[in-house]
């Protein structure tokens, strides 16, 4: 406890940077020592079911409120690995507050955690924290994932990866390792779709998705019909909402929501070029952005005027 204290304290004399190598090196250095070894399960799980009373007071007081459109989901002995939609804010305590049984989380890049009462909230129960840019970290935090599902522990992953910023994708494209895991562990995954208007929050989770005859060499083709699960029950969300007129919807739209994501956690220090650069890209796609990045290269003329929509005016 002392020592877990005073590593703490000295966290604090840190700057961010120094903060986030010095947290990865004790990572790192457990991992080298002990392997990918996960202790106290039963504890984590008793520290959850103390925290989601908590969860709920904080909800009620802040004026969210959560509502739970459809629950498929088959409850069996399995571990399961629960993979909500990552819209930002309040996205983890609405995931936490949908799926109610104890579960350990997965996060990456955890900056502003370190240091925070949220990120020893998050230890109380139960996470598993690794730096994405950093590979040994990566299979520090894997090696956990594992030893967790194979001892019967839940976990929490948003398989985007980071925050969903598109203007019109229901779901980013999915990093693989959810259904990696799965087919490893004998797992079984429940996509969760999470939206958001004003503190409204709307979950729909669906039925257990079971990876026993399934072969790791198919984990893209398996991902992508994932992503469409999961793309099919945020449809079902917005079909159960008020709907908006297009002639409704103002031209700075997309700004306004992209400040209100980021201002909904006044901590985050995350910027879009972050989160963009944080996607998973499968190979042969490419954002529009990349496909018209030339357009703010070009010095307009009459020679490139039809890339303006002016060639027929010539």
């Amino acid at each position: 406890m002392f020592k877990v204290l005073g590593s703490f304290f000295y966290m604090l004399s840190l700057n961010q940077e120094e903060c986030e190598k010095y947290c990865r090196e004790k990572r790192l250095e457990r991992y080298r020592k002990y392997g990918g070894v996960v202790r106290r399960i039963p504890f984590h799980s008793l520290i959850h079911r103390i925290l989601m009373p908590l969860l709920w007071c904080n909800q009620f007081f802040s004026g969210r409120k959560l509502t739970i459109v459809h629950d498929r989901r088959k409850k069996d002995r399995r571990p399961i690995i629960f993979c909500p939609t990552h819209i930002g804010g309040v996205d983890i305590e609405m995931s936490f507050l949908s799926i109610h049984e104890p579960c350990w989380l997965v996060l990456g890049d955890p900056r502003e955690l370190y240091r925070s009462l949220d990120g020893f909230l998050l230890q109380a129960n139960g996470v598993i924290l690794m730096d994405v840019s950093f590979k040994e970290d990566r299979i520090a935090a894997k090696a956990q994932m594992l030893d967790l599902l194979k001892k019967g522990g839940n976990l929490l992953i948003f398989p985007e990866g980071v925050q969903n910023i598109s203007p019109n994708a229901l779901v980013n494209p999915l990093f693989p390792g959810a259904v990696e895991l799965a087919i490893e562990c004998g797992a079984d995954i429940v996509p969760i779709a999470l939206c958001r208007s004003g503190n409204r929050y709307y979950a729909n989770i669906g039925e257990n998705i079971n990876y026993d005859s399934c072969d790791l060499a198919d984990r893209y083709k398996l991902t992508e019909e994932l992503r469409d699960k999961i793309a099919t029950l945020k449809w079902e969300i917005i079909e159960s909402i008020p709907g908006i007129k297009r002639c409704d919807v103002s031209d700075a739209a997309y700004s306004e929501f992209l400040h209100e994501v980021f201002s909904l956690g006044t901590s985050y220090t995350w910027t879009v070029d972050d989160i963009r650069s944080g996607m998973f890209r499968p190979k042969g796609v490419t954002d529009s952005e990349e496909v018209f990045a030339f357009m703010d290269k070009i010095v307009p003329c009459l020679r490139n005027a039809f890339l303006y929509g002016e060639a027929k005016k010539q």
